[in-house]
């Protein structure tokens, strides 16, 4: 409880500082007071709606790996807390979904569920999704070994399937369904995009000059809602809390289909410019691999779509490190995660340095997933839930 106690002062000792001006002096010393006395009676403390919302918006500022930290006080914050039966959770996913994408102009958002019980360790969280992003394409494995879609959603593909999920179509961009627990119980899976295809909404790939690029059937969907990591807010631990930034070009193009363990598209790009694959010597994947970062941007800004490009996002980053440096506080980030995958040395955050230390009483967090144990941290990661 002591420990509790100290988070919850230091998460306030942060909200001062950052949003102190709403305040008079007493508030901080009152409200530490309060916290204090209920923790003392019942292990645990809640947050108010203003805490509830700042913490969030602090925990995104406080994500080491976030390039998109800049625009923190601009998130939106749906206290989703008192809701704990299935229509209204599904209900209130769905709102987050359509809320984000706001007709292409991406927004921010959160949506955070009950905390999690600290004083009974046995007892469920009130809210889980398992799926790793309310949106993603499912991985189908065939009898020869072969994969149509995402590799990386195979074995959360399996599990739907085993609990009763029957797509219409076995295709490289099915979306999935969600699969939700509530106080420990598996509830039905639940096909939202086929029951309700207006909340998906993709982008086809084009390329701005190579019109034979269409032929190559790629698309991805416009808004990235990470489903599976805890949000911590003074020490509380809220373990349903999906939120949203926006896309930056290149986590499409240079990843999602990129990457020869994801959609792996850059030879097909390659044979659709004549570049030559013998020798890796001819910067083959490095020439497809930017066609396909050209095209990604061109079908967003087609479509009216909001995306960043690496370029433009790194120098909104160093106006948020500027702020830091002018205020003498220590740019806290993690490098590896801030450089962006292509141009990386073209980019102002190439040559910046960063304290690697992960502020632990307010952030989002990785956290154990049983359909992905693989991603579980196996020995003691600042990233994930102790």
């Amino acid at each position: 409880m002591q420990e509790l106690y100290i988070q919850a002062e230091a998460f306030l000792s942060s909200m001062k500082q950052f949003d102190g001006i709403h305040y008079d002096a007493s508030h901080w010393e009152n409200r530490l007071l309060e916290i204090k006395k209920e923790i003392a009676q019942s292990g645990t403390y809640t947050h108010s709606p203003q805490e509830l919302e700042f913490g969030a918006k602090l925990a995104w500022r406080n994500s080491n790996r976030c390039i998109g930290r800049h625009f923190w006080r601009q998130l939106d914050v749906f206290d989703c807390r008192q809701i704990d039966d299935y229509s209204a959770i599904t209900n209130a996913l769905e709102r987050h979904v359509s809320s984000a994408f706001n007709k292409g102009a991406i927004k921010s958002t959160v949506s955070i569920f009950a905390p999690r019980h600290t004083t009974q360790a046995k007892t469920p969280d009130t809210v889980t999704i398992l799926n790793h992003q309310l949106i993603r394409y499912g991985g189908f494995k065939q009898k020869d070994g072969s994969i149509i879609g995402d590799p990386h959603s195979l074995r959360f593909t399996e599990a739907c399937l085993k609990n009763g999920w029957k797509p219409n179509e076995q295709s490289d961009f099915t979306p999935l369904p969600w699969i939700l627990k509530i106080n420990g119980s598996y509830q039905p899976v639940y096909d939202v995009f086929h029951q309700k295809p207006e909340l998906l909404n993709e982008v086809l790939i084009e390329h701005p000059e190579n019109k034979a690029f269409k032929d190559l059937g790629l698309k991805w969907y416009t808004t990235p809602i990470l489903s599976d990591m805890a949000l911590v807010i003074g020490g509380i631990i809220y373990p349903c809390a999906p939120f949203n930034g926006w896309y930056m070009g290149t986590e499409i193009g240079a990843r999602n289909l990129a990457d020869e363990a994801r959609y792996n598209t850059l030879p097909k790009i390659a044979q659709l410019f004549g570049y030559d694959q013998k020798t890796d010597r001819s910067l083959w994947r490095d020439r497809a691999i930017i066609e396909l970062n050209r095209a990604v941007l061109y079908s967003f800004d087609r479509d009216a779509v909001k995306i960043g490009d690496h370029h433009a996002l790194s120098r909104q980053f160093e106006k948020f490190c500027k702020n830091e440096v002018d205020a003498k506080r220590t740019i806290t980030g993690d490098w590896t995660w801030l450089i962006p995958p292509i141009s990386a040395s073209q980019t102002p955050t190439f040559s910046q340095e960063f304290d690697p230390t992960v502020t632990q009483h307010t952030n989002f967090f990785y956290q154990k997933s049983e359909l992905n144990p693989s991603k579980n941290a196996t020995g003691k990661c600042p990233y994930h839930l102790a």
